[in-house]
C-alpha cells in the first residue's frame, strides 16, 4: 500500500493546479496560446515517444495519424453530415493547427522524422493525440434528480516529469461576449481539451476513460477517439453526444465517455463505450441511488465484438475488475450518515481510499481528481491535484446556467 508520504510527495511535486484563462479570446487563438504554454513539455513528450517506440509500432501510429487527417477532410466534405457538427469539426481542425503552431511543431527535429516522413506539423499533432491514460469514473443519481460524477485523472510516467511538467486547468469561452458559455478542461500537455474531465457553464459535464484495444492495423481509415471528446465538450448539452460518436466512426482506439447534462428540465447521464465501429451506450437510471462506474475495461465483456476489440493482459484485467468490485462494495455499503447534502463528501472520502495499492483510488499515478454535481440550476465542482488525501483543501467552483 502506498504510504501517505508517497502520496504527499506526488502532490508536493506539482504544488497545485495552474489555471489558464483564455476566455477573452476566440477558440482558435486560445488553442494557439495553449500550445505556447505547453510547448516545452510537448517537445519533450514527442522526443520521448520517438526515442522509445519501436519502428514497426511507430510506423503504424504515423500511418494512423495521416489517415486521421484524411478522414476528417472527407467528413468535412460530406454534405450529409449535420451542419452544426461539421462546423464544430472544422473548428477542431483549425484549433489543432493553431495548437501545433503554438507548440512550435513546425521546427521540431528528430532523427526518426525523416525515416517515417513525419515532417508536417499537423501530422505531428495528430501523432501526439494517441492516448492510453488510465482513469476511473462514475456517475450517481441523487434523490432530487441531480447527478454526481466522480473521476480520477491518472497518468503512468516512466520517470517523474515525463508526462507532466504542470497540472493545468484551462477555461475557454464557446459563447459570445453578450452570452458567454465558459468551458473548463483539465489539460494533458500533449493533448487537446476533451479526453480528461471538463464542464461547461450551460449545464454539461464529461469525463473520459481509455479502453485498452487492439491497434487495428488492417483498418485503412478512421480517427482518434479523443477527437470525438473534443467535439462533445465543444457542442455541450444541446447536441446528443451519442450522435457525435456515431457520426465520427470508425476509430483507431477506444474510450468510455461519461456525460451528465441538463435537458428538458432534467439531468440526464450516459456512458458511451466506443472503439473501431462499435458503440455501447448505457443510461443512468432515474431511480435515486442508481450509478454507473467505469475503469478502463469494457463493461460488455460477454459481447463477441468486445472480445475482438479489447486487448489487455489478463492480470491487468483482473486488477481493473477488482477496482470495479471495490467501488460496487463501497456503493452498496454507503453509510446512511451521508445525507443527500453530504454526498459530495462521500465521494471525496471514496477518492481518498488506499485499498488496492497502486490500483487504489488514491495512488501515485493520480494527477488530479474531480467531483462534479450537476443540477438543473447549475453545478458544483470539487477539484484537487494529485491523489486525494483526507487533509486536502479542495477548490470549490459553482456555475449557474448561462
Amino acid at each position: 500500500m502506498h504510504t501517505l508520504r508517497d502520496l504527499q510527495m506526488v502532490k508536493d511535486r506539482f504544488g497545485g493546479l495552474v489555471t489558464l484563462d483564455f476566455t477573452g479570446y476566440d477558440l482558435r487563438t486560445a488553442h494557439r496560446m495553449l500550445g505556447e504554454h505547453v510547448r516545452s513539455q510537448v517537445r519533450k513528450v514527442l522526443t520521448q515517444r520517438l526515442d522509445r517506440l519501436d519502428r514497426a509500432k511507430c510506423s503504424l501510429l504515423v500511418e494512423q495519424a495521416r489517415s486521421c487527417g484524411e478522414t476528417l477532410t472527407d467528413k468535412l466534405a460530406d454534405q450529409r453530415l449535420d451542419s452544426r457538427l461539421r462546423g464544430a469539426l472544422q473548428e477542431y481542425v483549425d484549433c489543432l493547427a493553431a495548437w501545433a503552431e503554438g507548440a512550435g511543431l513546425d521546427d521540431f527535429e528528430h532523427p526518426e522524422l525523416t525515416f517515417h516522413r513525419l515532417l508536417c506539423p499537423i501530422d505531428l499533432a495528430f501523432f501526439l493525440q494517441h492516448d492510453s491514460n488510465g482513469c476511473q469514473t462514475g456517475v450517481y443519481r441523487q434523490g432530487d434528480g441531480s447527478v454526481i460524477l466522480w473521476h480520477t485523472e491518472e497518468d503512468v510516467e516512466f520517470e517523474p516529469g515525463s508526462g507532466f511538467d504542470q497540472l493545468r486547468l484551462a477555461a475557454f469561452n464557446v459563447g459570445d461576449d453578450q452570452h458567454p458559455i465558459i468551458l473548463h478542461a483539465f489539460i494533458y500537455p500533449d493533448l487537446l481539451p476533451g479526453p480528461a474531465f471538463g464542464w461547461r457553464s450551460d449545464g454539461y459535464v464529461q469525463a473520459v476513460d481509455t479502453l485498452h484495444t487492439r491497434m487495428f492495423p488492417d483498418q485503412r481509415s478512421g480517427i482518434l477517439a479523443n477527437i470525438a471528446t473534443w467535439l462533445t465538450l465543444r457542442l455541450g448539452p444541446d447536441y446528443d453526444p451519442g450522435m457525435v460518436i456515431e457520426n465520427m466512426v470508425p476509430y483507431y482506439d477506444g474510450y468510455a465517455l461519461n456525460v451528465a447534462f441538463v435537458q428538458g428540465g432534467k439531468v440526464l447521464a450516459k456512458k458511451f463505450e466506443f472503439a473501431a465501429d462499435q458503440i455501447f451506450p448505457e443510461f443512468l437510471d432515474e431511480q435515486p441511488g442508481s450509478y454507473l462506474f467505469q475503469a478502463n475495461i469494457f463493461s460488455h465483456k460477454d459481447n463477441l465484438r468486445v472480445k475482438e476489440l479489447e486487448l489487455i493482459p489478463s492480470v491487468d484485467h483482473r486488477l481493473y475488475q477488482r477496482r470495479i468490485e471495490r467501488t460496487h462494495n463501497a456503493m452498496q455499503n454507503k453509510d446512511h450518515r451521508y445525507r443527500e447534502s453530504d454526498e459530495m463528501q462521500f465521494f471525496f472520502d471514496l477518492l481518498t481510499s488506499r485499498c488496492g495499492n497502486r490500483w487504489a483510488y488514491a495512488n501515485t499515478d493520480v494527477k488530479a481528481y474531480a467531483i462534479l454535481r450537476q443540477t438543473t440550476h447549475g453545478a458544483e465542482v470539487w477539484l484537487g491535484h494529485g491523489p486525494a488525501l483526507a487533509t486536502d483543501q479542495v477548490s470549490v467552483i459553482h456555475t449557474s446556467p448561462a
